[in-house]
């Protein structure tokens, strides 16, 4: 008995669950688009840096 008023406690529904479940699915949708921001800016400044190693190298093949 003291279980079923335990997980009555636990699973009850307020106002807050609401905004619990607004938070959490918020999370889930924006974190995808903040880490391939991140990694595509990451990822560019590293491209330049390539192409500047390239020019040095073929300047110092010359």
């Amino acid at each position: 008995m003291s279980y079923a008023v335990d997980s009555y406690r636990f699973l009850h529904v307020h106002i807050d669950t609401l905004w619990y479940i607004f938070l959490f699915l918020l999370a889930i949708l924006f974190v995808p688009f903040i880490l391939m921001a991140v990694l595509t800016w990451h990822y560019a400044d590293r491209k330049t840096d390539m192409k500047e190693e390239q020019k040095i190298s073929v300047e110092s093949d010359k």
